[in-house]
């Protein structure tokens, strides 16, 4: 007597991987996307805690550049965002600041003067 598998044993093998591959794969995209999201949300907070520490310094708002010139956050000038690999920006005046998703579209939201446009999701 031979032993091995049949073909239909195999076939039905390669169906039920097939499946689980169908179901498994869009959940990975999934939280891909939202570990993005995460990622983009922290990078702004971050920010927005150095304005705060600058304007606490030096009672004025500043732009990437200059936080990363000051001690406050060194690297602000290089923190990219993970799903636009473009840097942060920061529209500042003296008395108020904006920092958008570098999306464009504000995929993440944004952060005015502290407040954040996502806290009440």
């Amino acid at each position: 007597m031979k032993k091995g598998f049949t073909l239909i044993e195999l076939m039905i093998v390669v169906v039920i991987i097939g499946i689980l591959a169908a179901i498994a794969i869009p959940k990975f995209g999934t939280v891909r996307d939202q570990a993005e999201e995460a990622a983009c949300r922290s990078n702004m907070r971050s920010l927005a805690s150095a304005e705060t520490m600058y304007y606490g310094k030096y009672e004025t708002y500043t732009t990437v550049a200059n936080l990363a010139s000051s001690d406050m956050m060194g690297n602000a000038d290089v923190t990219q965002c993970p799903t636009a690999d473009s840097i942060y920006d920061i529209t500042a005046t003296a008395t108020t600041y904006t920092i958008p998703c570098p999306a464009g579209t504000n995929l993440h939201g944004s952060i005015i003067d502290g407040i954040m446009s996502w806290q009440s999701e």
